[in-house]
């Protein structure tokens, strides 16, 4: 059996496999993509119609980023 070794490929072909197989069709675009992202680092399918945003989500989170506000995560989980 051949496993793929381009980094590249993998990483795409996993988000990939996200928009797939899990349920995003009560979210916009913007909504969505953040929802892959969410549902990627968790590695958990299905809790994208649990997922819950503000309409003006996309914006305001944009918007924070473009002005380098801080980003909280789980320390212990970002060093793991």
């Amino acid at each position: 059996m051949k496993f793929e070794a381009s980094p590249e490929r993998i990483y795409s072909q996993s988000f990939a496999e996200v928009r797939r197989d899990a349920d995003l069709s009560r979210h916009s675009q913007s909504h969505a993509d953040v929802a892959v992202r969410i549902i990627h680092a968790c590695g958990m399918v299905d809790i994208g119609p649990e997922l819950e945003f503000t309409d003006d989500f996309a914006v305001v989170a944009c918007e924070a980023l473009l002005r380098r506000a801080p980003i909280h995560c789980d320390g212990q989980m970002t060093a793991a």
